[in-house]
């Protein structure tokens, strides 16, 4: 059991991480969500569990009928879970939806990029190698964590506008999707030999929802401008 946490330290640092920032975030815009330090820290707390969850369930989902290790994450868990308990979170707490979800997709992709870094501490989810069996492996870790400071530096000057109608998160699974397909053909395989993964279909689909939604939430958009102005 002691062994057992001590590998586990790192990865539970960078969820406590995760959920500082998330209080932090939350409490930055407490004027567009009215969340009070009381509420937002334990929400905090509940998005960092559900995260964590949302990621272990689909890698069993992705491995379902093999035995896997125990803890293995898929980060495509977070992006096709959490938008449920954003909606769930609005509904109750009677908030904005677009506003829940614009605010709480910073926090998604900062949960995330703590998740990759433990991916490097754990040693898992390795790049192929690029000139043999023994040669250097392509950075795909490195390069995803590259992705993500990109696009937190993006969603967090276009929250801070407060512009945004709910489109944030719509944005953030179209840029992941593109990029994790891109990305998955360098990436090491453990269930397939094959070039594709199951991880590209689940960026087409990540890519093709992002879509639909973006241009249902401009769609929208457009008709209430539409409508404002006769």
């Amino acid at each position: 059991m002691a062994e057992f946490l001590s590998n586990r330290i790192p990865l539970l640092l960078l969820l406590l991480l995760g959920t500082a920032f998330t209080f932090a975030w939350t409490m930055l815009n407490r004027d567009r969500l009215r969340y009070k330090w009381y509420v937002a820290a334990p929400l905090a707390l509940l998005h960092t569990v559900v995260g964590t969850a949302s990621v272990m369930a689909f890698a069993q989902l992705e491995n379902l009928g093999r035995s896997t290790a125990p803890g293995q994450m898929s980060l495509f868990g977070a992006i096709f879970f959490l938008p449920l308990f954003y909606f769930l979170l609005a509904k109750i707490s009677k908030r904005k939806t677009a506003d829940v979800f614009d605010v709480f997709t910073v926090n998604m992709a900062f949960t995330l990029l703590c998740a990759r870094i433990n991916c490097i501490l754990s040693g898992c989810c390795l790049g192929k190698c690029i000139t043999g069996a023994d040669g250097p492996r392509w950075p795909t870790r490195e390069i995803e964590i590259g992705f993500y400071i990109v696009i937190l530096t993006f969603l967090i000057l276009r929250t801070l506008k407060q512009k945004n109608h709910g489109e944030l998160y719509p944005l953030y699974m179209i840029c992941y999707g593109v990029f994790r397909f891109i990305i998955e053909f360098f990436r090491e395989s453990t269930s397939s030999d094959s070039v594709l993964h199951i991880s590209h279909l689940w960026a087409l689909l990540s890519v093709g929802i992002g879509l639909s939604i973006y241009f249902e939430i401009q769609r929208k958009q457009s008709k209430d401008h539409g409508g404002n102005k006769k």
